[in-house]
């Protein structure tokens, strides 16, 4: 009988939590992370005093500087680095694993390895290298070496001196490096006593490399040897007979059956084109417990093969000729030890097959057999008879009869063994009508339809597998108990008379059938303990209310893929049956494209979980129906509704959610819009995904109970401030593959009111200026997890930084503490000094020059002024007509500038130094060109005269020409000038040019009159409007 064992595997709701709370107790391990250290473009997680760092598939160009001392595990596999030299880990010495796997490009060139690359790591006990078209074995390997892998590469030769300095390597991995299409002209050489010296090796791998023999003087610590997919063609008597502590043996595919295996293949050049072994060539292997034979075309199995082997557990025999080995083979009375035996795809390669499986006797002497697997045999019928061999195995729990194109048989035939718990008849030709005595000859089968039907896939079985377990079976269904799988047959119709004998299944899968049948109740009486009903991938009507009434402890059922008759107008729908399933938890309709049901809602009691994406939920709720579709699930914790091409959901809808709802899903749908207002129903919600919709704007404010917030890829361009302000318990928030340009500092809570754990933002084209320096701050304040935050959270303005990391974004650009605060404090200064000077110089102005003047005067050491090129100090120009103006030139100015005070000063005067005879002009030319300055003693009528014109175009000749502003203006009399505006505009741009004659007289005015008089003069005044003359008249 089925064993009748029970297990209580965990609700779905449950795991997804239990999922949420390891996921969250990983970010929490990562939140003490220094800011250094999420800026690594690697996932760290901290055990104790060690540090793991993932850097795999991070586009890396090198290896990442910043990685703690104390890191111990290093994964950098897949990116894209060139080239490794002595300094990439020289800060690395505590690291015992590291792996840099498929970093190697095939358009460029190979991983570059330096000589000393791994010359400082010491503690290195694994290093993987594989897939990096190495073209040798790496030198320099650390010398506590455990474990290398060089799988796909590019070495030709293997030599003794590859692993002189690694004598302590326990695991060798050379799988893939001279196959079909590498570089290699031929199979991998290994030149003889390359491993002999390695006396720690347990294991090494040598498949896909063409050996054409076992490699000699192997080390006898080998425990596992795996020489898969070579073209070795014999295995001689003393070629393994030194490894008598081998415990694997893996030999596949040596020599396959080349008419249905899907690589390139040739027959082996043997006698009968199978792996020819020595009868003795195992019998040193007392200790293996696995042994690979498959796809080795062996039509006969010797018993001295196997004789030895006291400690076999595994023999693995698929994808050869053994037919007749299986109906008459004396190996089997040789193997009580084999717990799991696979003799799948063993047909004899003819256009006709048995009816019948005709097994050897000695099946029976498999006493510890557990597993047993039979693909592809072929025959038509399965009698009783058949397995008889089998019936008395006490510990036979997986039968495997898959693919074997059965037409009939009686399922009760399988209650005769004592412990089976699985039965696999997937891809058979079972319809389950009626009994038919010779089903093969009347539908003409004879004809070899099935001979051409190739297995897609390897031709050799993975072992994880083919083991304990039938293939392709789902963990929850095994989960359950007692498996009977009918998948991928022909059946049409439930026959309840054809489904007896197996009363303690807990999981059917019914799968890929082309079942129509509308159930009534009646279909699976005969199933009274099942749990796990898969019916996906059918064609099943469903009308009546009764429907899967009989199985009172079912518990999940799968109806997805069932679209064929909902997308038939006009017939009648029902989900009523559900209200009858009192221990219902699970339902799976998606993807029957259900637009129309009879009832407007749907009733149960248990169901906590239910999947139904993939319908027509838009068509449901357009019509202003359905509302309640979901209300009266009273238990429901988890709700799935994706892929309904939904462009809103009506505020309705919302109201009639469950109230037991934690888990929501409205992802992959055309939401431009979500009620969040509406969140505030559902108060148990813990997740709501909303991702790969449309949605532009989030809340304002979400409910306390979300836990886990799904709204990547959608076209939110920004975030409503303090839109986390409720959300206390909200601990992961995805919004990776948005539109996001700005985030601001009131979009996340800090402090004691962040309970973020972890933040996506991937795939945002951020804008990294200053206005994103507030996230920048709020990064470092809070330890949130930013998953890729160093590789994948990237710039897309401005330009020159588009692409790259946001961390690549340096924010002292923007602020800098001590620049900002001394920044600060000049400015404030500057400011307040400039108001302080005007708002002075507005009220004290005339006193402050005042003041500022005579000291000057009164200073005792003055510099000594340079002298210069001029003749002259002064050109003196006034109205020799005017006696009075001709008597205070020549007695008093001339006197005070060059008879008095420390230096003379030389003046020219026309009535004095004027050349006699030469032309007024020439002489007024040269009396300006050779004085410093040119001083107009201004009295009434002297402006008249057009000599004083004349001299005063020539000093504005040198205003232009040499930039210097020559023209004094001394008013002699008052009243001279007064309404001049050339007068007061010079007074403006030119004070000190312009000076008069105090009306006092007194001695002190005029002392200050002298003195300011020689200041002018001697020193030289810039024009401010230069340039301006300059480029006006010279052009340049």
């Amino acid at each position: 009988m089925i064993s009748s064992s029970h297990r209580f595997p965990l609700s779905p709701a449950f795991q997804r939590l239990l999922f949420i709370l390891v996921l969250l107790c990983l970010s929490l391990s990562c939140s003490g992370r220094t800011w250094a250290q999420r800026k690594l473009p690697c996932d760290v997680i901290s055990l104790n005093q060690s540090e793991s760092f993932d850097c795999s598939d991070r586009k890396l160009l090198q290896v990442p500087q910043d990685i703690s001392r104390n890191a111990t595990w290093l994964d950098l596999s897949s990116n894209q680095i060139k080239k490794l030299s002595g300094t990439s880990f020289r800060n690395l010495r505590n690291l015992t694993r590291l792996d840099l796997s498929n970093n190697f490009n095939p358009q460029k060139h190979p991983l570059i390895i330096e000589n000393q690359t791994f010359s400082m790591l010491d503690q290195l006990k694994e290093l993987l290298l594989d897939g990096n078209g190495l073209s040798a074995v790496s030198s320099a390997l650390p010398s506590r070496l455990r474990f290398l892998s060089l799988k796909f590469n590019r070495i030709k030769t293997i030599r003794p001196n590859d692993f002189m300095h690694v004598r302590l390597l326990e695991t060798i991995h050379l799988t893939g490096n001279c196959d079909y299409g590498s570089v290699c002209n031929g199979p991998l050489v290994i030149e003889n006593r390359t491993f002999s010296h390695l006396t720690y090796l347990a294991s090494l791998s040598l498949s896909n490399n063409r050996l054409i023999g076992v490699p000699q003087f192997l080390p006898p610590s080998l425990q596992q040897l795996k020489l898969k997919q070579n073209t070795i063609t014999h295995i001689h008597q003393h070629d393994l007979s030194g490894l008598t502590r081998l415990r694997l043996l893996g030999l596949s595919g040596n020599c396959p059956v080349c008419s249905n295996t899907p690589i390139s293949c040739s027959p082996c050049n043997t006698s009968n084109g199978a792996l020819q072994i020595h009868p003795y060539a195992f019998r040193k292997l007392s200790k293996l417990q696995e042994l690979r034979l498959s796809g080795n075309s062996l039509d006969h199995l010797q018993s001295s093969w196997f004789e030895n082997l006291t400690n076999l557990r595994y023999l693995y025999l698929s994808f050869n000729r053994l037919v007749g080995e299986i109906a008459n083979g004396d190996f089997l009375s040789v193997l009580p030890g084999v717990e799991v035996m696979d003799l799948s795809y063993n047909h004899p390669g003819q256009s006709s097959y048995s009816h019948n499986l005709k097994l050897s006797m000695n099946f029976s002497n498999l006493t510890s057999l557990k597993t047993l697997h039979l693909e592809n045999y072929v025959f038509s019928t399965l009698h009783k008879n058949d397995l008889n061999p089998l019936y008395n195995l006490s510990h036979l729990s997986v039968l495997n009869l898959g693919t074997n194109f059965i037409y009939q048989t009686n399922l009760s035939l399988f209650g005769m063994f004592h412990n089976l718990s699985s039965v696999g008849l997937s891809e058979n030709k079972f319809s389950f009508l009626s009994k038919r005595e010779d089903v093969l000859s009347i539908c003409g089968c004879s004809c070899g339809y099935e001979l051409n039907r190739d297995r897609f896939g390897p031709y050799v079985h993975k072992d994880r597998l083919y083991r304990r377990h039938l293939p392709n079976i789902k963990p929850k269904c095994i989960a359950y108990g007692p498996v009977l799988d009918l998948s991928r047959n022909n059946i049409f119709h439930i026959n309840p008379d054809m489904l007896q004998g197996l009363d303690n299944t807990a999981c059917l899968n019914l799968s890929s059938n082309s079942i129509g049948d509308m159930f009534n109740g009646s279909e699976f009486v005969h199933f009274p303990k099942l749990k796990y009903l898969d019916l996906s991938q059918n064609k099943i009507y469903l009308r009546y209310e009764h429907a899967f009434s009989e199985l009172t402890e079912l518990e999940v059922l799968d109806l997805s893929h069932n679209n064929h008759y909902f997308v038939v107008a006009g017939l009648n729908h029902s989900l009523a049956f559900m209200e009858n399933l009192g221990s219902l938890k699970v339902l799976n309709l998606s993807w029957n494209e259900i637009s129309t049901l009879t009832h407007n809602n749907i009733s149960s009691s248990s169901l906590q979980e239910l999947n139904f994406q993939g319908n027509c939920l838009d068509i449901m709720w357009k019509i202003c129906q359905n509302y309640e579709l979901f209300r009266a699930l009273q238990n429901l914790t988890s709700l799935d509704l994706s892929y309904n091409k939904l462009h809103r959901v009506p505020p309705e809808v919302y109201k009639h959610f469950p109230k037991t709802l934690r888990r929501l899903s409205l992802s992959k749908n055309r939401l431009k819009v979500f009620g969040w207002e509406t969140l505030t129903q559902l108060p148990h919600l813990e997740e709501l995904d909303l991702s790969k919709n449309k949605l532009e704007q989030v809340a304002c404010a979400l409910t306390s109970s979300i836990k886990f917030l799904d709204l990547s890829q959608n076209r939110i361009s920004q975030l409503a401030p303090g839109f986390l302000g409720g959300a206390r318990s909200l601990y992961v928030l995805d919004l990776s593959f948005n539109l996001l340009e700005l985030i601001n500092q009131t979009t996340f809570e800090t402090g004691a009111e962040n309970h973020l754990q972890q933040l996506s933002l991937q795939g945002n084209p951020l804008h990294c200026t200053c206005d994103l320096l507030d996230f920048h701050l709020w990064m470092r304040r809070n330890e949130v997890e930013l998953p890729l935050l160093a590789t994948e959270v990237t710039c897309d303005m401005p330009v020159e930084r588009r692409g790259k990391s946001v961390l690549s974004y340096d924010i002292e650009e923007c602020v800098n503490d001590e620049n900002a605060m001394a920044f600060c404090i000049i400015t404030s200064f500057l400011i307040i000094l400039i108001l302080l000077v005007s708002l002075t110089a507005h009220l004290f102005y005339w006193d402050l020059s005042y003041i500022l003047d005579y000291c000057g005067a009164k200073m005792k050491h003055r510099r000594r002024l340079v002298p210069t090129d001029f003749i002259y100090d002064a050109f003196v120009m006034y109205d020799t007509a005017d006696p009075l103006a001709s008597d205070w030139v020549l007695n008093h100015l001339r006197v005070e500038l060059e008879e008095r005070g420390e230096m003379a000063r030389p003046l020219c005067l026309e009535e004095r130094d004027w050349t006699l005879g030469m032309p007024v002009m020439d002489n007024l030319s040269n009396s300006v060109r050779q004085s410093r300055k040119t001083v107009f003693v201004l009295t009434d009528g002297f402006l008249l005269r057009g000599v004083v014109k004349m001299a005063a175009l020539l000093v504005q000749q040198r205003l232009v020409e040499e930039g210097v502003d020559a023209m004094v203006l001394l008013l002699l009399q008052p009243q001279v000038l007064q309404r001049s505006r050339i007068l007061h505009l010079r007074r403006r741009l030119c004070r000190r040019s312009v000076l008069e004659w105090p009306a006092d007289a007194s001695p002190a005015a005029q002392r200050w009159f002298w003195h300011h008089l020689k200041r002018t003069i001697r020193k030289d005044q810039t024009g401010t409007h230069t340039s301006l003359h300059s480029t006006y008249f010279t052009g340049r």
